[in-house]
């Protein structure tokens, strides 16, 4: 288990607890968010439980084999990365109201995964569909 507030997780800023009192950077709390099968627990102000959420966080093995067919690799710009080792990713983020289907999704091999979730890069979506990361500035 991970806890995070919701405004610190959104700006990637900050530090998350574990289950085991351990401690991640909300960037790192980001990453296992979207590659892991998360359910949001909704605090209120005195921590008392409001809502558990149950909505699909994970793309389904079907949603899978669409995505092999329609990208065939990851979409990052200049990678060859066959669909069969890339990952699915959300491109409108699910921690902020993104869609687990088909039209907000797009494979990403693991290194430009990791890259879609660095606070350090943007990136740009080009008219063919793949990604462009770059460094901020």
């Amino acid at each position: 288990m991970v806890t995070i507030p919701l405004d610190k997780l959104l700006a990637g800023i900050g530090v998350a607890t574990t289950g085991t009192d351990g401690r991640i950077t909300a960037s790192e709390a980001r990453r296992l968010a979207c590659t892991g099968n998360i359910v949001p627990v909704v605090l209120g102000g005195k921590s008392e439980v409001l809502d558990v959420g149950g909505a699909q966080r994970l793309f389904t093995a079907a949603q899978r084999r669409a995505l092999a067919v329609r990208d065939k690799r990851c979409r990052a710009r200049g990678c060859d990365m066959p669909a069969a080792r890339s990952e699915a990713h959300h491109l409108h983020a699910w921690s902020q109201g993104g869609k687990t289907d088909l039209t907000n999704a797009i494979l990403l091999c693991s290194h430009h995964h990791h890259r879609a979730h660095d606070d350090r890069y943007l990136h740009d979506r080009l008219p063919s569909g793949d990604l462009r990361f770059h460094r901020r500035t």
